[in-house]
């Protein structure tokens, strides 16, 4: 890529950026987002030029940046390419990534995108990374924004992201699969859409990304193609609807004081992709074996589908492959990501896919072959967890809604929600990071909006593979298997901020008549506050709504 200093009027705009007339806002860039790159000092940026869809040239492929919005002094050519969408009218338009590089730690830049002929974007900012030690410290604490399942309609957690993103409240978001519910509907012009509704938070914050089930169609051709922005380092994967592109499917990066990986749970699931599962699986351990705990201690995987859930079949059948692996003709399991979490440490697995909220505690290897949505032990730490923690975090929100709660709480259950919401991860040091998850549901009063749900500690000093951990043998004595001694049907509420915790429960045969709880004044209160939770419970007996 070539970098250098650009005179104004080379450009033909003026120094105070004033854009002349053939920079139209209907041909200027847009879908731009950023994402960390592959080297300290590196932000990468992604965008679409949609004009461009009978072109078949190159096309602008320029960011130009700076520390000063007036003085954007320095340049970088990137890529272009074709993307081909595969719906029945066969778009096809222009996507751009360059890499702005020399960036110095902690400092606000400026940029805008595109070119001479295809016109400019509106200048844009964000923050660098911190590079050094000390860097990272004088930065601390950085905070992520942590969700999945986020559709183009029902978004309902976006207005609240981007309020936390003016507020320079985030250094990064985490998005863990399944987007504009999709990508590719309506020939792409839905992915179009949900790119451009969330470019005033992707433009200024890296938007980091793993792909989901929603994702899938055409070897996940729009999530591959809209994101190649991402800082692989896995080689490359090939297919013919975009032939051999750089691997954003698996991929890695440092970030303060975490090591972030993403990785593909579909791979598993998919028979055109098994030779992918032990593809990841290889590329994962060695990623995992190299980490430097003294400069990067916590370690962090991110993956759409859960290794552990508490809703619904789900946690029987996609969550035992992607914990066990595939299951082999002597019986046996082969590629498991859990045993890899244990074996090198995974501090935080986090997962979205079920449309709902699950924090769990640690869980240490059980296999369960009777009930394998109840496999694994904990005990029940925040405080030097002697196993992986695992979050599941996919109510977003989206066309799908909400996704029941309809077995009870396992032990390994923390807090179970079902509004909807995101997740705020803030590292604080080398031993303490807060987890918090923020409701944004309008279905709920607007007093509750923006509200903290549910807010944790995570605390360890003992980083490291868990065979090795002091805490270790508690895990043997430990009586964190099975179920919460619950009513089979409650769901943890927490809608007061008193944080009483509310497991009576309550049901009502329909959304339009009384509602019925345990607890008389439960129910009273629950109707006189409107802190009414709608789920759908699948029993034996028949469907029943419950609160």
């Amino acid at each position: 890529m070539a970098h250098g200093r650009w005179h104004m009027a080379r450009l033909g705009l003026l120094a105070s950026f004033v854009f002349p007339a053939w920079a139209d806002a209907a041909k200027q860039p847009e879908q731009i987002h950023i994402g960390i790159g592959q080297l300290a000092g590196e932000m990468t940026v992604h965008w679409s030029t949609i004009q461009e869809s009978q072109s078949a040239s190159p096309g602008d492929s320029v960011v130009m940046y700076g520390l000063s919005a007036d003085e954007l002094t320095r340049n970088s050519t990137g890529i272009s390419f074709l993307f081909q969408d595969y719906g029945i009218e066969l778009r096809s338009f222009r996507m751009h990534v360059a890499t702005m590089t020399g960036l110095l730690p902690n400092r606000v830049y400026y940029y805008i995108v595109g070119g001479n002929r295809t016109g400019w974007s509106q200048p844009l900012s964000f923050k660098s990374h911190p590079i050094s030690a000390g860097d990272v410290q004088s930065r601390l604490p950085m905070s992520y924004a942590v969700y999945g399942d986020l559709g183009d309609y029902n978004g309902q957690t976006l207005p609240s992201l981007l309020a936390e993103a003016r507020k320079g409240e985030l250094d990064m978001v985490l998005h863990v699969g399944d987007m504009a519910y999709d990508l590719d509907s309506d020939n792409g012009r839905n992915g179009d859409a949900w790119m451009q509704d969330i470019q005033p938070l992707a433009a200024s914050v890296p938007y980091m990304v793993s792909h989901g089930n929603h994702e899938a169609n055409r070897h996940f051709n729009h999530y591959t193609q809209r994101f190649r922005n991402m800082p692989s380092n896995s080689g490359t994967i090939t297919f013919p609807e975009y032939g051999n592109v750089p691997n954003n499917w698996w991929y890695s990066w440092d970030s303060g004081l975490v090591h972030f990986v993403t990785i593909s749970t579909e791979v598993y699931f998919a028979s055109p992709l098994a030779q992918m599962v032990a593809e990841q699986h290889e590329w994962l351990e060695a990623d995992l074996g190299a980490v430097d705990r003294t400069k990067t201690p916590w370690v962090i995987v991110l993956g759409h589908r859960p290794l552990y859930c508490s809703c619904d079949a789900d946690c029987d059948s996609f969550a035992t492959v992607n914990r066990m692996g595939l299951k082999q003709p002597d019986g046996t399991f082969k590629y498991g990501l859990e045993e890899l979490f244990y074996k090198y440490g995974v501090d935080v697995f986090i997962a979205g896919h079920e449309h709902n909220y699950e924090r769990m505690f640690d869980v240490s290897p059980m296999w369960d072959p009777i009930t394998p949505w109840l496999s694994g032990i904990t005990t029940g730490s925040t405080v030097d967890p002697p196993a992986t923690t695992h979050i599941i975090t996919g109510s977003a929100g989206s066309v799908e809604d909400h996704e029941p709660f309809t077995r009870p709480a396992p032990k390994r259950t923390a807090k179970r929600l079902n509004t909807y919401g995101w997740s705020k991860l803030t590292v604080y040091n080398a031993s303490h990071i807060y987890w918090q998850q923020f409701q944004t549901d309008s279905a709920q009063p607007p007093s509750t909006w923006g509200q903290v749900m549910d807010a944790s500690w995570l605390v360890q000093h003992h980083h490291g593979p868990f065979a090795l951990h002091p805490r270790r043998d508690q895990v043997d004595n430990s009586e964190g298997k099975g179920l919460h001694p619950l009513d089979t049907s409650s769901v943890d509420m927490s809608f007061f901020k008193t944080g009483r915790r509310l497991q009576m429960q309550c049901k009502h045969a329909g959304h339009d008549q009384e509602l019925a709880c345990s607890d008389p004044s439960l129910a009273k209160q629950l109707v006189s506050k409107g802190r009414w939770q709608y789920t759908k419970l699948v029993d034996a007996a028949k469907p029943a709504d419950f609160v």
